[in-house]
């Protein structure tokens, strides 16, 4: 037994696979693509009748148990959505829907120019063929839900006017939720693909779903009073829409940043000086508007002024004696009388 469980564990072991949304390169979708949009509503609503509980999720992690458990929701899914449809009026979700998605998508800023079916020229009896399933489970399986790998069931490439486009595919399905209280929540649900029509290539896909969870009611309020959720579904469109278009913006690379306006000088290139640190370059407009300090000037020269020494007349008339020298500034003038010169050669008491 032992030598099984290599085998046996790698199946009760589920493993989750991620599938990455694709990212729309800047050539996928040139400026001005013709992008035809294109709204299928499922063939009736869809009513999740319980909260999935713990057990059920843990069982769906495991491939011996997924189907099973799948199969048992869907089933009780599926009943709880036929009891109610024979309560609703007729309607066309994708009628309600296609108006504000253009619009949104028209101011989007997305690169595509985009047409609508009737535009496209496709008519009733084509958009109802691409629409085709037996029943709102099959409907899921095979448009909402469906496995990407596999070849695109809608068969675009077959129609000739649709050679040169690309389709964006909207499957709307409008849905009650049951929340952890047992009410039901209005809830719209949408898949979006855009499609190569000539190659049938998925490029871009995504699901979006709004809900008013202010207008839960029990499935037996909404069953009486069926023009409630019709106007709660109907309010729910543009908010879908908004969503779907904001979706599909996100999806294309960011633009380039542009330069700063202005164009602001370069700083000056080069090693700076030896010694110290280089100057950065100044502009000729901030030069011209900062202040200019004042020239310095060298102080005048000073001249000290000589207080004029008294010389006695023996003084004055001997050739031995020696010059006075000038005192200098700030030093106070000294009276010298004859006898205090000493002749020449002696010295001076």
């Amino acid at each position: 037994m032992k030598r099984h469980w290599p085998l046996i564990l790698p199946l009760l072991c589920g493993a989750c696979v991620a599938v990455t949304e694709p990212v729309l390169s800047p050539h996928t979708v040139d400026a001005g693509q013709r992008t035809v949009v294109l709204v299928f509503a499922a063939p009736g609503p869809w009513v999740i009748s319980d909260s999935e509980s713990k057990a059920e999720s843990a069982a769906k992690t495991m491939p011996l148990f997924s189907a099973v458990v799948q199969t048992f929701q869907d089933d009780r899914d599926k009943a709880a959505s036929a009891g109610l449809a024979q309560y609703l009026p007729r309607w066309k979700p994708e009628e309600l829907l296609e108006p504000p998605l253009m619009s949104a998508l028209s101011s989007s800023g997305f690169p595509a120019k985009f047409v609508s079916a009737a535009e496209a020229d496709l008519g009733t009896a084509t958009l109802r063929g691409f629409n085709r399933a037996s029943d709102i489970l099959e409907w899921q399986r095979k448009y909402f839900y469906g496995d990407l790998t596999q070849p695109h069931p809608r068969d675009y490439a077959g129609v000739l006017s649709l050679d040169d486009a690309l389709v964006l595919e909207v499957g709307v399905l409008p849905a009650l939720a049951a929340d952890d209280d047992g009410n039901m929540i209005p809830t719209l649900n949408a898949a979006s693909r855009l499609v190569r029509a000539s190659t049938l290539r998925v490029v871009w896909h995504h699901e979006d779903k709004v809900e008013d969870r202010a207008a839960a009611r029990s499935l037996y309020e909404f069953k009486t009073l069926p023009q409630q959720l019709m106007d709660r579904w109907k309010a729910l469109m543009p908010e879908l829409a908004s969503k779907i278009s904001a979706s599909l913006s996100a999806s294309l690379p960011p633009a380039p940043s542009a330069p700063p306006a202005g164009g602001a000088e370069p700083l000056a290139s080069g090693p700076p000086p030896a010694g110290g640190m280089g100057v950065p370059a100044v502009s000729s407009a901030a030069a011209a508007s900062m202040p200019v300090a004042p020239e310095a000037t060298a102080p005048p020269p000073q001249t000290a002024e000589v207080a004029a020494v008294p010389v006695s007349s023996s003084a004055a008339t001997n050739p031995q004696s020696p010059p006075v020298a000038p005192i200098p500034s700030g030093v106070e003038a000294i009276a010298v009388s004859s006898a205090s010169v000493a002749p020449s050669g002696q010295a001076a008491p």
